[in-house]
């Protein structure tokens, strides 16, 4: 078996936005409940409308960005593609219509577009194991369009 994804999937999908959730709430329910007098007197308004828009951005974007990532291997015949929760197998060479490469900072991020809608959609994003990835495009490059 195969592994595209790389482990950097878990800690963007999972971790990262739990643990920084976990603490902006916290935060922000300091800066809405706590009284006045713990920050010095100083007005809180600014602070607490700040913080609760730092939470609902980082939430946001953690929804946009991060939540659509899958983990993605094979074992040459099929595509296996999971979200952590639930699995889904796909025919690698009649399901799989392309496989784009795209970088984001320092991650190597992929699309697998299918030929029908799966169960997580058309089209499934996932950060790549550069080296699981490479290794995945020099065997099937006559198999899988690359894009």
């Amino acid at each position: 078996m195969l592994r595209l994804s790389s482990n950097t999937t878990l800690f963007l999908k999972l971790f990262l936005p739990v643990f920084w959730t976990t603490v902006m709430v916290g935060v922000t329910l300091v800066a809405w409940f706590a009284p006045e007098h713990y920050f010095g007197g100083v007005p809180l308004q600014s602070l607490r409308y700040g913080v609760l828009f730092l939470l609902l951005t980082g939430v946001g974007t953690f929804w946009l960005a991060f939540w659509p990532l899958k983990r993605i291997e094979t074992d040459g015949e099929f595509l296996y593609v999971t979200d952590y929760f639930r699995t889904a197998r796909y025919n690698l060479l009649q399901d799989v219509e392309e496989i784009r490469e795209s970088r984001f900072l320092f991650l190597k991020v992929c699309s697998v577009r299918l030929r029908g809608a799966g169960i997580f959609g058309r089209r499934l994003r996932f950060v790549a194991s550069r080296k699981q990835f490479d290794t995945f495009r020099r065997e099937f490059a006559g198999a899988v369009k690359f894009g």
